[in-house]
């Protein structure tokens, strides 16, 4: 039995469990995490892990009674969880074919906190912020960058790596670097959902423009 956490691409949390683990495992550990997963979307990932109707229903449960926690639902490489979730409701996504390669995921870093002028956090790994990055903070990461709030420092992802997105709910940042390439934004710029992408050595900007 193993379990993992990292940030996802819909700015949340993956509690990635593997092996076999029973309903008290999946409980006891989300328990002693819930200062982590509080105010973060979770999914909880069953990888060769077989439960059944009334399990996936006790750890469904027990996971949406922790305050602030939102549960999402499954993702599961074994068709008969997904089909027992479905079942009682439950959203359940097959991993796709290439989940091998994050059997190993890098461990998220997570602040809990807003980082102030002057502050500097840096990770080799998917940074996630439960708070606000302030103008003169930075943040800079090896891996993805996740903001459950505003960014108006400086946030450098992907650093070393060919692809990376950096991601918050509100952003007015004199610029972000993203795998080395620097991308500036006029002063008065400010986007709501705000994502950041490269890849195939390109730049994606998403996110709605705030008009305030």
């Amino acid at each position: 039995m193993k379990f993992k956490l990292r940030g996802t691409n819909i700015l949340g949390v993956e509690l990635i469990v593997s092996g076999s683990a029973g309903v008290e495992d999946i409980r006891r550990e989300v328990t002693e995490k819930k200062q982590i997963l509080k105010g973060a979307r979770l999914i909880i990932t069953l990888i060769d892990t077989r439960m059944g109707k009334e399990e996936l229903e006790e750890v469904s449960e027990a996971v949406r009674g922790i305050d602030g926690v939102k549960f999402c639902g499954f993702k599961t490489n074994i068709r008969e969880n997904r089909e027992n979730c479905l079942s009682l409701g439950i959203p359940c996504d097959m991993v796709d074919e290439g989940f091998e390669k994050v059997k190993e995921p890098l461990n998220v870093k997570f602040i809990k906190r807003t980082l102030r002028s002057g502050e500097k956090v840096s990770s080799p790994s998917d940074v996630a912020i439960l708070g606000n990055v302030n103008p003169g903070a930075e943040v800079e990461s090896g891996g993805n960058i996740y903001i459950f709030g505003n960014l108006r420092g400086i946030a450098k992802a992907g650093i070393g790596r060919e692809s990376a997105e950096i991601r918050a709910f509100f952003a007015q940042t004199p610029k972000v670097e993203i795998c080395g390439v620097s991308y500036p934004f006029e002063k008065d710029e400010s986007f709501i959902n705000f994502r950041i992408s490269f890849k195939n050595g390109k730049i994606h900007l998403k996110g709605r423009c705030d008009d305030r």
